[in-house]
């Protein structure tokens, strides 16, 4: 680091400037670079804005085809419980009238 410093020191003014000079022109470059830089990035930030936004409606329509599905399937579930119940009740109660009245005619 002293040494560094004990050469600038023995520059003279204009070589010290001509550096500094050289230096700046490279920032400048590595700045341009990176404005550029970021304004790719700002275009891939809206294209994936815009693809973000169109998977969220088709999910939101996917889920929503989901409900209704779900709810045709309660729907059918509970029409099938209740055409079942009826079916046992009407088969017990066939059943029950059968035997009763085969028991009426031993009598």
């Amino acid at each position: 680091m002293n040494a560094a410093v004990a050469v600038e020191r023995n520059m003279a003014v204009e070589e010290r400037l001509a550096k500094l000079e050289s230096d700046l022109a490279h920032v400048r470059s590595d700045v341009a670079d990176v404005k550029d830089d970021i304004r790719g990035l700002r275009t891939e930030l809206h294209s994936f804005k815009d693809e973000f936004h169109s998977f969220e409606t088709d999910v939101v329509k996917e889920f929503g085809a989901v409900r209704t599905s779900i709810e045709s399937l309660r729907t059918s579930i509970e029409k099938a419980k209740l055409w079942m119940l009826v079916t046992g009740v009407g088969a017990v109660i066939l059943t029950t009238f059968a035997t009763l009245g085969r028991v009426l005619k031993l009598f």
